[in-house]
């Protein structure tokens, strides 16, 4: 049995950091792709469009576009999303999609009754090739609010 000690970890060509492990054997990868994002400000999102997060206050290797709500994966890999979306409140029943190059991956409905916020959330684990793209949907129902605090996030990072 062999033993490999080291702290850090860098790529062949360009000497950048991917891997540090500390003395107490933490390991960090600052260049895993990861992002956190939400949407500040902006009408609610109805019914047959992609919820655009507009605004990150995480997004390490650049893969979400705040402009299209998508996040692109840079390299294959298998990866963790999460959306909790706050419903408008005109309708009584709403559905949610987390989707991948545009086919649903993964749903979740919220039928109160009664017009009223609810929130709506969905976590699923998924194995992309690099380029293919993932994005919130709302499949249907009355919309989801899409104005003002951080009601609504998007987050998503490389397990492996």
């Amino acid at each position: 049995m062999s033993t490999l000690k080291v702290g850090t970890i860098q790529d062949h060509a360009n000497s950048t950091t991917a891997m540090t492990i500390d003395s107490a054997g933490r390991v960090l990868q600052p260049t895993k792709p990861v992002f956190n994002a939400f949407r500040p400000t902006g009408a609610d999102i109805g019914s047959g469009n992609t919820y655009v997060f507009n605004d990150t206050s995480v997004n390490i290797g650049g893969g979400f576009n705040t402009s299209t709500g998508k996040f692109t994966a840079p390299i294959a890999g298998t990866y963790f999303f999460s959306t909790t979306c706050l419903t408008s409140s005109n309708a009584a029943a709403n559905d949610l999609q987390i989707r991948v190059d545009g086919t649903n991956i993964a749903q979740a409905r919220v039928d109160v009754g009664s017009a009223a916020h609810n929130s709506i959330s969905i976590t699923v684990i998924a194995t992309l090739t690099a380029n293919q793209v993932v994005d919130v949907y709302v499949a249907g129902g009355g919309g989801m609010y899409g104005s003002s605090g951080r009601f609504s996030t998007f987050c998503g990072y490389l397990i492996g």
